[in-house]
This record gives structure tokens, sequence and C-alpha cells, in this order.
């Protein structure tokens, strides 16, 4: 019997479906129906009605949905995940690092705009998918870990780390907003916690407190 390396149970923790569909496109700011319906369309790739979502399926709804914002139109993302799963043979295409690498090298090639292949010929791929990359800290060509709230964002998600949970220095933001639910003074939970007030604050940003409703003299002090 062989006994799988490190490295395969890492990889292998990375499909795991762990993230339920509402909770995942609140992370990628998005509907609910949103994700459903780009996975039926393929624009995500394949997935059961009513499965959960697994960390690179994530990381794939977190780039679509940058490219969706950036302007792109969906038929345009169907076909450049399609061209990129292609060339690269992967499954999640969004997720790897090779697709800016070799997109930039593509870009040269192309001149001022990356262009990549599919059916028709050529399509414009988004300038602004390289700054979206910037959220995601990379182990083998993989985006392993998600700064949820922008590049320098405390709060990650990390299939490593907490199951996956939303987290800051390995403390679940949920948890956080529990706590401070409960009525903890802020202090008091950085202490116990070995937290930065920062990083407190950005974790309760993320679970949706407005520090204009609630407590207000402690978030300014």
């Amino acid at each position: 019997m062989n006994i799988a390396t490190s490295s395969e149970f890492w990889r292998a923790r990375l499909e795991i479906p762990n993230y339920e569909v509402k909770e995942a496109a609140r992370y990628a700011h998005v509907h609910s129906a949103t994700v459903a319906r780009w996975h039926k369309n393929t624009t995500l790739g394949k997935r059961e009605p009513g499965a959960k979502l697994s960390y690179m399926q994530l990381i794939e709804l977190a780039v679509a949905a940058a490219c969706k914002d950036a302007g792109m139109k969906l038929g345009d993302i169907r076909a450049a995940r399609s061209y990129f799963a292609g060339a690269f043979k992967t499954e999640y295409p969004f997720a790897m690092l090779d697709l800016m690498t070799d997109g930039v090298d593509l870009a040269v090639k192309a001149g001022a705009e990356l262009l990549i292949g599919n059916r028709n010929g050529q399509l414009a791929w988004k300038r602004v998918i390289g700054d979206r990359f910037k959220e995601f800290e990379y182990e083998d060509g993989i985006a392993t870990r998600w700064h949820l709230a922008g590049e320098k964002s405390p709060v990650v998600i990390d299939p490593k780390v907490r199951f996956g949970a939303p987290h800051v220095s390995g403390v679940p933001t949920w948890l956080l907003k529990e706590r401070w639910a409960e009525g903890e003074p802020m202090n008091e939970i950085t202490d116990d916690l070995g937290l930065e007030v920062s990083e407190l604050k950005a974790a309760l940003l993320f679970e949706g407190i407005d520090p204009k409703t609630t407590r207000q003299n402690e978030w300014l002090n």
C-alpha cells in the first residue's frame, strides 16, 4: 500500500467541498444565484447542484467575479477559462500562478494587451486581473492563501489553517464576531488571543460589524 506524501495530502485538501454557496458568494461579492448560474453555464467548471465549493472552486469564483467587475462578458470569461484549462492542463486554471506568469509572456508577444486564443480567434484578457492576483499567495504554483479584503488585508482564507475558514493570525473571524457580540471589550479580546487591534477591527468589518452603529468609542481609541 502506497502512503501519500504530505504534499499530496495538502493538495487533496484544496479540493474538499467546504464552502456553502451562500458564504462563497459573500466572499466573492456576488449573489448566490450567480454562483449557481456560472457553474451551470461552465464559466466556473462543473459542479453538482447544491454541492459545496472546494477551495479551488472558491478561487475560481473570485477570479471570475473580478473579471465580471472589470466589464468582461461571461462568454469571454468562459472562453478564457476553457483556453487556459487546455493550455495548462488543469481543472482549475483561474487558481494557477502559471495563468499570470505565462500570460505576461503572451502579452509581450501580442503587444499592448494580453491576447488568448479561442475558437473564434483572439480575445482580450483584461489587465485588471493582474491586480486580483496580488491578493493571493502561491505555493507550488497554486493560490493557497487569499487575502479577502485586498492585498494587505489580514483576513485570510488558507485551506491549511482552521479548515479554510476566514481568519486573522489563525483566529477565525466568526469567533471574533461572537466574542464582540457578547460584549467583550476590544482590548480583552486582543490580549486573550494575541492579536493586534487592527487585525480585530479588520475581522469585525469583514463579518459585517458597522463601527458607526456599535460601541463606537472602542473603535476610536
